[in-house]
C-alpha cells in the first residue's frame, strides 16, 4: 500500500513530521523511519526536523503521545455517543471505540507499544498515558457503583479492562489471526463480542 505523501507547506511542521512518521510506519514498518527519510519527503532540509525531535526515539515517543491523546479523544466520544447515564453501556463503548481507533490507527496503536516508547519516555508521553488512565480507571469505579464486580480490587479490575481491548486489538492486528475476520462485518461482530464479554449489558434497563 503506498499512500500519497503531501508536500510541506508553511504550518505546523512538527505535525506534519507525525503524520508523515505514523505513514511511514503504517507503509515500510517501524524500521523504516528515519528524520532524514522524513526531510526528504516532506521536502524540508535534512536539519529542519531535528529543530522539534533530536532523534528517532524523540520522534517515536511524541508520536505515541499524540496517539494517546487521539485514543482518549476517540473512547470518550464513543461514550458520548451512546447519550445514556449507565457507567456499562459508556464503559463498553468506551471499549467498543478503543478497538475500532486501533484497528483504524494501526500506525500510531504500534507506535504507543513500540519498545522505545517506554524506554525513552517524555514528561509528555508520562501525562497523555496517565490522562488516559484516569479515564478508564474513573470509567471502572463507576461501573462498579452500578454493581460491576464490587468485590474486586479496582486497580484489578481496570488491569483487566484496559487488558482485553489491548490484546484483542495487537491480534486483530496481526496478519495471520486477522485472516479469521477479514470482512468489516465480521470485524465489528468480533469487536462486540470481546468488549461484551469484559462489560456485559445483558440484563441492563434500557
Amino acid at each position: 500500500m503506498n499512500l500519497t505523501v503531501k508536500p510541506y507547506h508553511h504550518g505546523n511542521l512538527a505535525d506534519a513530521i507525525l503524520q508523515r512518521a505514523a505513514q511511514t510506519i503504517a507503509e515500510e514498518g517501524l524500521e523504516a523511519l528515519s528524520l532524514r527519510g522524513i526531510a526528504r519527503d516532506l521536502g524540508v532540509s535534512h536539519a529542519a526536523p531535528n529543530r522539534h525531535f533530536k532523534n528517532k526515539s524523540a520522534l517515536l515517543t511524541a508520536l505515541a503521545a499524540d496517539a494517546w491523546g487521539k485514543l482518549q479523544q476517540a473512547v470518550l466520544g464513543a461514550a458520548d455517543a451512546v447519550e445514556s447515564d449507565s457507567a456499562h453501556r459508556r464503559l463498553n463503548a468506551m471499549g467498543r471505540g478503543y478497538l475500532h481507533w486501533a484497528l483504524n490507527n494501526k500506525a500510531m496503536f504500534r507506535a504507543i507499544y513500540h519498545p522505545d516508547v517506554g524506554r525513552y519516555a517524555t514528561p509528555e508521553l508520562t501525562a497523555a498515558i496517565s490522562r488516559f488512565s484516569d479515564v478508564v480507571k474513573e470509567a471502572v469505579l463507576q461501573t462498579q457503583a452500578e454493581g460491576r464486580h464490587p468485590n474486586v480490587p479496582s486497580h484489578l479490575l481496570t488491569i483487566y479492562t484496559n487488558a482485553v481491548p489491548t490484546g484483542a486489538a495487537l491480534l486483530m492486528l496481526d496478519p495471520l489471526v486477522s485472516r479469521e475476520f477479514e470482512t468489516s462485518e465480521e470485524q465489528e461482530a468480533v469487536i462486540a463480542q470481546v468488549i461484551d464479554l469484559v462489560v456485559p449489558l445483558d440484563g441492563l434497563d434500557d
